[in-house]
């Protein structure tokens, strides 16, 4: 049954407003957008609906498909460390923004594969807000969308994200990556430049993602404890941690302790590997734009230390194959998903000898699959 059918059936009227955000797959820029860096997104073909009615009274009803049971509750709820608490950390962002958001029965639908680093979560806090947006009027644009789904993940949620995840749900645009400034905000989107000769191709470790809201925030603690010693040596004012150079690292290398030397290391070199994608990937240089995928990967495997074995061995064996360009871990690590680039020509076999010579021997559902670059968040017909 689709959405719309679950929710007439469980609620026994027709929603008023329907929407779909997608999930993203990061191609280059991981675990720097806190720091200031910029980022490489594009969104996915697999995403989350969501469906929406007013409704008398102070209750909200919640259903979601991969779920069953229907959650209720009146506001303010606490926080249950469940799917609810998306919907209700949006509810109350716009609470706290003066409108006035009804009580609702809402429906949730999803084809992101949960634990998979491909952002489900911020999928449904953009659905929410989007949804909330239409029924009660407001124009925040999708910017400011974005933003507020980051602070109900900061706040209600409580995992001190970054802006990414957000802004790509909300702002992607089909057949471009999105170079998102996370310091400006500023956001330009990118021609992928394939021409038909290449694929991004997505695959799930089998290790359901598990990088825990204290093992996230204790790096960006690392982070902002280099960057102080850095401005302390260097004696420059320099904003974020993505703004500092090598030679800037290198003058504080004494002071730092291994760990936030390396974390630092990771985050000034994505940074520039990003800026390297994004020019390589306007010019049509796919070759080196799967060399800094390699980069990418082998940083966050050492540097960064939110890689796991199953991951490197993904990795490992997508390249193997004739046709990779390159291959890295995306999201936040521990688990989850690679993405690739591949050969287009390579893509359905690269596939298929995954299925047979990864996943079948391991014993793990395969999901593995080929995307092209979506649209942001937009609504549904009813």
């Amino acid at each position: 049954m689709s959405v719309v059918d679950v929710f007439k059936k469980q609620f026994g009227a027709t929603p008023a407003v329907h929407v779909r955000a997608p999930g993203r797959v990061n191609l280059i820029g991981e675990h720097i957008d806190y720091s200031g860096g910029h980022v490489l997104p594009v969104a996915i073909d697999r995403g989350i609906d969501l469906v929406a009615r007013p409704r008398a009274g102070d209750r909200f009803r919640l259903i979601s498909l991969q779920f069953h049971n229907i959650q209720e509750c009146t506001l303010p709820p606490e926080k249950q460390s469940f799917w609810t608490d998306y919907v209700f950390g949006v509810v109350h962002e716009f609470g706290k923004m003066g409108f006035s958001v009804p009580a609702l029965d809402i429906a949730v639908d999803g084809t992101i594969p949960r634990g998979a680093g491909l952002s489900s979560s911020a999928a449904l806090e953009v659905a929410t807000a989007w949804a909330i947006q239409n029924l009660v009027g407001s124009s925040l644009s999708r910017q400011e969308i974005a933003l507020l789904a980051q602070r109900a993940e900061n706040r209600f949620v409580g995992v001190n994200c970054g802006i990414m995840d957000q802004t790509a749900s909300a702002c992607a645009a089909a057949g471009h990556a999105l170079l998102l400034d996370c310091n400006t905000l500023a956001a330009t989107h990118i021609p992928l430049g394939l021409g038909g000769r290449a694929a991004i191709l997505v695959a799930h470790s089998g290790v359901h993602r598990g990088l825990s809201a204290s093992a996230y925030n204790e790096r960006r603690r690392q982070c902002d404890a280099a960057l102080e010693v850095i401005r302390s040596k260097t004696g420059r004012e320099i904003a974020f941690l993505c703004a500092a150079t090598p030679r800037d690292l290198d003058a504080a290398k004494d002071d730092l302790d291994d760990t936030m030397f390396r974390r630092a290391r990771h985050a000034i070199s994505e940074e520039s590997r990003v800026c390297r994608a994004a020019g390589a990937l306007r010019a049509g240089k796919l070759e080196e734009v799967g060399a800094l995928f390699n980069e990418s990967h082998a940083s966050l495997r050492d540097d960064y230390e939110v890689s796991c074995p199953e991951l490197d061995d993904l990795a490992h064996a997508i390249r193997a194959q004739d046709g990779v360009f390159g291959s890295r871990l995306t999201g936040a690590g521990f688990g989850g998903c690679t993405v690739s680039l591949v050969a287009a020509a390579a893509a359905k076999k690269i596939v298929g000898d995954l299925r047979k010579n990864y996943y079948l021997p391991r014993g793990i559902c395969p999901i593995v699959f080929v995307t092209k670059a979506h649209d942001g968040v937009a609504l549904m017909d009813v």
